[in-house]
């Protein structure tokens, strides 16, 4: 007598979460492509801006990172189109023809419009770095629950990790970037013035006001630290580093402050105030980018929640 084989679950919720978990998986795989590519062109930037004020110490790293730089894009461009929609054929065609006009003939550029050229171009790429993450704030687990009515065991005790991972989205794709590029531009504005010895007057106005934006941005971003250490509850060990790196972003700020824009002969040497200031921010840096890891995680573990 021949047994008839058991009957499987219907394959169309399983094909469906697989199609969702992956394009998830590829929006975090985009986001982290994102996060470095803006690290890099903040570099580029402010190397850019000492270059055009005579400092050729940089020379050497900044070939560097200018073919890192196209080598990202590059790869960007192809994870982009495998991923479906999850970045537009537009906002694709914006990165490349940004990053054309920033590297073409740049050595005869103004430097406030080499600035701005630059500014703009990180602008596109946090904005493309919110719109995925409000793609994947659900998991796909939730997703699936609350959308087509599946049956899923333990649900309601995943809900608390549903809000620490729209929080924590926040944090490290839109708070922590903001924080970083308003850093990012002081240390540009303030390289090229220690490059030139003196803090002419349209550039003592930008950079004022970027000073003014760290000191706003760091304070927002020091309570959202604190209340970040209480959600997440130990998942993310380096957000303390924030406090720890406090007094040498003070010391950065007061010396932009009292130096470079002091009105008289600068002092600091462009070569250190930009190691200075990269220094702390690659401090930010690392706190997203284990961020992302955290994110990457709890992906994982929403796939066997949905096994399971």
């Amino acid at each position: 007598m021949t047994t008839a084989p058991m009957q499987s679950e219907r394959p169309e919720p399983f094909e469906l979460f697989c199609s969702q978990f992956r394009s998830q998986r590829d929006a975090i795989v985009l986001l982290r492509q994102l996060h470095h590519m803006s690290k890099a062109v903040q570099r580029h930037r402010g190397m850019t801006m000492a270059l055009l004020a005579g400092n050729t110490m940089f020379e050497g790293d900044f070939a560097i990172l200018q073919r890192q730089v196209e080598r990202r894009l590059a790869s960007l461009e192809i994870f982009a189109a495998a991923g479906g929609d999850l970045l537009s054929e537009r906002d694709q065609q914006n990165l490349h023809n940004a990053w054309n006009t920033i590297s073409a003939d740049w050595q005869n550029d103004d430097v406030i419009d080499n600035f701005e050229l630059h500014s703009h171009f990180i602008e596109q790429l946090h904005s493309m770095m919110v719109q995925l993450a409000k793609k994947i704030e659900r998991p796909v687990s939730a997703a699936m629950v609350e959308d087509h009515g599946a049956e899923l065991i333990g649900s309601e005790e995943n809900y608390p990790k549903i809000f620490k991972q729209i929080e924590l989205l926040n944090f490290i794709a839109k708070q922590t970037p903001e924080m970083v590029e308003q850093l990012a531009r002081m240390r540009g504005l303030a390289t090229y013035a220690a490059a030139k010895g003196e803090c002419e007057y349209y550039l003592d106005r930008k950079l004022r006001f970027a000073l003014q934006c760290v000191r706003t941005q760091h304070e927002k971003l020091r309570l959202q630290a604190e209340r970040m250490q209480n959600i997440l509850e130990g998942a993310l060990p380096s957000v303390s580093y924030i406090k720890t790196y406090e007094l040498k972003l003070m010391f950065l700020l007061n010396t932009v402050d009292m130096d470079v824009l002091s009105g008289a002969e600068i002092s600091s040497s462009s070569h250190q105030l930009f190691k200075l200031a990269t220094e702390i921010i690659d401090v930010y840096l690392k706190v997203a980018e284990d961020g992302f890891d955290v994110i990457a995680k709890w992906h994982d573990e929403d796939l066997e929640l949905w096994l399971a």
